[in-house]
């Protein structure tokens, strides 16, 4: 995971950097999203990637799926993607990008992961003190995870805090074992 992170890291600082000089942050944001869904669907996946096809043709099929609405500079980051063979990296690049976009807006997306649902308060809780941690508006998203027995699991970026029940009983096994 560290790996691709690495990998994907340029593209998605090349690519931010362009669309911010060019002030098309969320039209680059929600093109990387596109590509990064392209490539995640396995029949489109298996369909570029047979050996038959050159750069050119995966570039070509990528364009046709898109459509030729985008600029060429699209087209020239999606042929530099596919000369690399990194195509398989945009959904990384596409997660680095919204990092990056967001540490540009001073803000923070946050994943709680929850044993039990959270109602509105306690949502609004957490959430003003993760504002106060991080220092930036947090935008909050909850899920549900029984598995957890009680607590949460918090993400913010490469950052995590567990605080569920499942990892203290975690520790105590490992120290037990010990």
């Amino acid at each position: 995971m560290a790996e691709l992170l690495t990998l994907a890291r340029p593209y998605a600082k090349a690519a931010f950097g362009f669309a911010a000089d060019k002030g098309n942050l969320d039209s680059w944001s929600t093109l990387l999203q596109k590509l990064s869904l392209m490539m995640l669907d396995h029949d489109f996946s298996a369909y570029i990637n047979q050996p038959r096809f050159t750069d050119v043709d995966r570039v070509n099929a990528i364009w046709e799926v898109i459509g030729d609405k985008h600029s060429q500079s699209v087209k020239n980051f999606i042929t530099e993607l596919s000369r690399n063979d990194r195509l398989a990296l945009l959904p990384a690049i596409s997660a680095e990008y919204e990092q990056l976009k967001s540490q540009n807006n001073n803000t923070v997306e946050v994943e709680i992961e929850s044993a039990f649902p959270l109602d509105a308060t306690q949502e609004h809780i957490l959430a003003h003190a993760l504002e106060k941690r991080f220092n930036k508006t947090v935008h909050v998203t909850v899920s549900v995870n029984p598995a957890l027995i009680a607590g949460v699991v918090i993400r913010a970026g490469d950052q995590v805090i567990d605080d569920s029940a499942l990892n203290k009983l975690e520790k105590m096994r490992t120290r037990l074992l010990a």
